[in-house]
């Protein structure tokens, strides 16, 4: 039967390989989804932990644990000692060292050098476990572990410790409140002068000048003198340092290391006097969020794409199948049961999808590398390649891709196994209605999508919520607009030949022979018609909507950043001012001094430059009382209006007619909305307000702005019932030097647009030794953002769901078109036969195109643009930030519709040629011939 199924796929080898590159294809797309979700995922957590060692000088898999005792706890932190000791393997990684820091406080101290200097003041005695293998010594020499001949313990200081304790090298300290073994006052020399081996040890969780105010001793003599039975009579002290191997942090451990974490917390809790504390679980914390979405956001991404494929596999095998009616129902006829047939098509199934595996794999590895490397749709950047990790859940996804195509390929064969000679026959002369038409699934689809739509419409609070709570949205408005795409496909499917009656009713009496054919073509082979209509319109819709999707998103989240931050940069200078004198003396005015700002207008990468005053403490008088915590921009409005970032439209009038209006008097301010609609302010009316020092300004309202460049209308915040509420914030924009002239000059914010790059700025800070009291640069964010793994990863299934949908597209049109015209090489050859010139066949088949074909792909244009109005907005809150401001809007490039409708034009030109090609070859006296047989 193998053979005999080989020979069989030979026989068809084009359709073959159509298959076989829908398997290729499904597989490595399913199978890419968790390399790449993993890979980016570990990428994104090992960048998080790393960012700790670089913003905050931690070793990013730090646990301290610290202890303070009375005599009666001792045994307990002993106890302690050895959970600690346990932890690396709790947590199920490898820590690359464990410091025990234990140590006495207010041990005070008897020289016996009779030096009043050091007599009687305290100081701390302790140990630190691997101390010698961490240290090098910089004065004296290393302490020897035993005591010498007289009973004194040899110890070593810091050298910040040797100054500030004015200790001296071979000096005998006494320590008459601490006793030794035999009742007597412990004594120690200090030997030497220790710091850190190197510089960029992370045993060295706390620095060698903080233990200014301890004498370390060897850990055997401590731990013999103060830490054994019958000798714990001292309150010890203790710190542990865990140092967990972070590179050990995967995406498999990190939610358990997490939780482990937790427990530890809590369980440390219920002791008072230990404190526990990493410097990895607040990055976990938000690394686990990051995860939760990433994983349901680009699995649902995918999603549609996933059914596309399974939808060119059904229809290739199904084209197949039909082509080889005549072969099942002969072999069915020669003795062959429906099982046996069901086999033959499984084992040739079998056979693509095990190929499809090999090649698969492969293909995913490489689709997860153009997903690391998107930066925007269509747009792809060096970047360092992934870590692909080929692990039981890609093999998982792979098999399961690999069995869905196989189901996909035999399911077909179930309906035409039952055929006979006599069935086959009867069944081509009898019309057949789609079983969705008789059912009428388009149009439950589009009920069902279209309430979706409407209840989540009715829910945009709760997705708000849900997403700023660090939840994905809710993967069934993915699912809504999938179900409106497909809906409204097979709905135009359902039109598309009536609408074809319509003009072949109307026109009918002046078509010529070869229209009026093609006409009654279209009409009478719709139920095998409406498949490929379906198909193409939902691989169209489905190309426009991925397009727009990134369009929106990416213009989307670059417009909130820009908006956000107000300017290319935007920074403020530490300003000295005289706040000590003030505290001192109250009734003295706190004055600031001036940064210059004219060395700003000099930067060469500065197109230009401008101040801007920004305050969110002023209170606003009102008729019935006062309004606090408003927000105050104080500009100048030339400079503001050619430095800031706006989009004109989010107003009604252009942004320049507003600052154009201020510009006309000094006291006139722009007010936010809200002031117009909850407290009834009208252009002309006065507005009278006060900073935190009680100085008075009045104003004169010129206008009222829904937006302005980094005016956030509502902030939200979350609650200790864990319940984000938001805050309305009201603006009002004055000129800066009224404000200046009457407050006096106070710290303001510098606003930057650049020419290109933003390098300069930190060439300028780190030349003239500037530290920025804030700092915003726009690039940076952006470049984070773009590295974002949601991000990364929608731009690249978008961009590669986009290119595999145009293929599929191309490929399963020209199989479709090919072997229609094959099968009809009789029919075209009696045409010829009876004086039907080659052109009358070409126009026939161009009028089928047009009405199968082109109004196919401009309804899926169509349905795709709709589908983005209306399920976009709602799509796009998962993506936007949780200070985003701005409104939801739909972007869609033209650029990108002229590429789909170009690469479309080409396959429809290339298809007619290919047709007209294989009907030209046709000849009379074989069509008379296939006419005979």
């Amino acid at each position: 039967m193998l053979r005999f199924v080989l020979r069989k796929m030979i026989n068809k080898k084009w359709m073959v390989c159509a298959l076989l590159i829908g398997n290729i294809l499904l597989i490595g797309i399913t199978c890419s989804n968790p390399m790449y979700t993993q890979a980016v995922l570990q990428r994104t957590l090992t960048r998080s932990l790393a960012r700790t060692l670089s913003e905050s000088n931690t070793y990013p898999g730090t646990i301290t644990v610290r202890a303070n005792t009375s005599i009666t706890h001792n045994l307990e932190m002993l106890e302690t000692d050895e959970m600690i000791s346990g932890m690396p393997e709790a947590f199920g990684v490898e820590a690359i060292d464990l410091a025990r820091h234990f140590y006495l406080t207010n041990c005070r101290m008897e020289s016996t050098l009779q030096r009043e200097v050091i007599s009687g003041k305290n100081i701390s005695l302790g140990c630190l476990s691997g101390f010698d293998e961490h240290t090098e010594v910089t004065m004296g020499r290393r302490m020897s572990a035993e005591r010498d001949g007289d009973g004194v313990i040899e110890g070593m200081v810091s050298e910040r410790a040797l100054i500030e304790q004015n200790l001296m090298l071979d000096e005998v300290i006494e320590f008459p409140n601490l006793l030794d073994e035999s009742e007597n006052p412990v004594r120690v020399r200090v030997v030497g002068v220790f710091t850190n081996s190197r510089a960029d040890d992370p045993y060295w969780v706390r620095t060698p000048g903080g233990y200014s105010a301890e004498i370390l001793l060897p850990e055997e003599q401590f731990r013999s003198l103060f830490m054994t039975e019958g000798r714990m009579n001292y309150s010890l002290n203790a710190i542990w340092y865990v140092l967990l191997d972070y590179a050990q942090f995967t995406t498999d451990n990190a939610q358990s290391v997490y939780a482990t974490a937790q427990s530890y917390l809590e369980q440390f809790k219920k002791a008072s006097y230990n404190g526990y504390r990493d410097s990895f679980s607040s990055v976990l914390e938000s690394y686990l969020k990051t995860e939760k979405q990433a994983r349901v956001t680009l699995l649902v991404l995918q999603a549609p794409i996933f059914v596309l494929l399974a939808a060119f596999i059904f229809m290739v095998a199904r084209q197949m199948l039909e082509m080889e009616q005549n072969e099942i129902a002969v072999i069915k006829s020669r003795g062959a049961s429906r099982a046996q047939l069901i086999g033959i098509y499984l084992i040739q199934s079998a056979v693509l999808s095990a190929v499809g595996l090999c090649a698969g794999i492969p293909l995913g590895a490489f689709l997860t590398q153009v997903l690391g490397s998107s930066n925007a749709f269509l747009e792809f950047v060096k970047r360092t390649a992934l870590t692909i990790r080929m692990d039981r859940t890609v093999f998982a996804y792979a098999g399961g891709a690999a069995l869905f195509s196989v189901a996909a390929m035999v399911l077909p064969v179930l309906r035409f196994s039952r055929v006979t000679i006599v069935s086959h026959k009867q069944k081509k002369h009898r019309s057949q209605t789609p079983f969705w038409q008789k059912t009428f699934l388009d149009v439950i689809a589009l009920g069902v999508s279209l309430y979706g739509l409407y209840t989540f419409n009715n829910q945009k609070d709760l997705l708000a919520q849900r997403v700023l709570d660090g939840a994905s949205l809710d993967p069934l408005l993915f699912l809504s607009s999938s179900l409106f795409m497909i809906g409204a496909g097979l709905f135009a499917a359902r039109l598309i030949p009536a609408l074809v009656y319509v003009v072949y009713r109307l026109f009918r009496r002046w078509w010529s022979p070869a229209l009026y054919v093609s006409y009654l073509r279209v009409l009478r082979t719709r139920a095998q018609q409406s498949f490929i209509m379906v198909f193409l319109i939902m691989t169209i819709a489905l190309g426009v909507f991925n397009a727009d999707a990134a369009r929106t998103i990416n213009s989307g989240e670059e417009n909130n950043i820009r908006y956000a931050v107000g300017a290319d940069l935007v920074l403020q200078e530490e300003w000295q001012n005289n706040a000590e004198a003030v505290q001192e003396d109250p009734s003295l005015e706190l004055v600031y001094t001036e940064p210059d700002f004219g060395r700003y207008q000099m930067l060469e990468g500065a197109e230009s430059v401008t101040r801007v005053l920004r305050a969110s403490d002023i209170t606003v008088s009102l008729s019935g009382g006062t309004l606090k915590n408003v927000d105050l921009m104080g500009i100048h409005t030339r400079e503001f209006g050619q430095t800031a970032w706006f989009d004109e439209s989010l107003l009604p009038h252009p942004f320049y007619e507003y600052l154009n209006a201020m510009a006309q008097n000094s006291r006139a301010v722009l007010l936010s909305k809200n002031f117009q609609e909850q407290y009834g302010y009208r252009i002309g009316d006065s507005v009278n307000y006060r900073n935190s020092n009680g100085d008075s300004m009045r104003g004169v309202v010129y206008g009222f702005v829904d937006y302005w460049p980094s005016y956030q209308k509502i902030t939200y915040s979350k609650g200790s019932d864990g319940v984000f509420k938001q805050t309305e914030h009201f603006l009002i924009v004055a000129n800066l030097s009224q404000l200046q002239a009457q407050w006096g000059v106070t710290p303001y914010e510098i606003w930057i647009r650049t020419r290109d790059s933003s390098q300069f700025i930190y060439d300028f800070a780190e030349e003239n030794g500037i530290s920025y009291r804030s700092f915003a640069d726009v690039a940076q964010q952006l470049v984070a953002k773009k590295n974002d793994p949601i991000f990364q990863g929608t731009n690249g299934i978008l961009t590669v769901g986009f290119i595999v949908v145009l293929l599929l597209c191309m490929v399963g049109f020209l199989i479709y078109w090919v072997l229609s015209i094959r099968s009809r090489s009789l029919q075209f050859g009696i045409f010829r036969a009876m004086g039907m010139s080659m052109r009358e066949i070409l126009t026939m088949l161009l009028n089928e195109h047009f009405y199968i074909s082109a109004l196919s792909i401009a309804v899926g244009v169509a349905v795709g643009e709709i589908t983005s109005r209306l399920y976009m907005p709602l799509i796009q809150m998962a993506y936007a930030a949780s200070d985003s401001s701005l409104p939801l809007r739909v972007v869609s490039e033209a650029s990108d519709l002229w590429r789909i409708l170009i690469i479309v034009g080409v396959m429809l030109a290339a298809c007619l040629c290919v047709l007209g090609a294989l009907i030209s070859r046709m000849k009379i006296a074989q069509a008379l011939k296939l006419g005979e047989d």
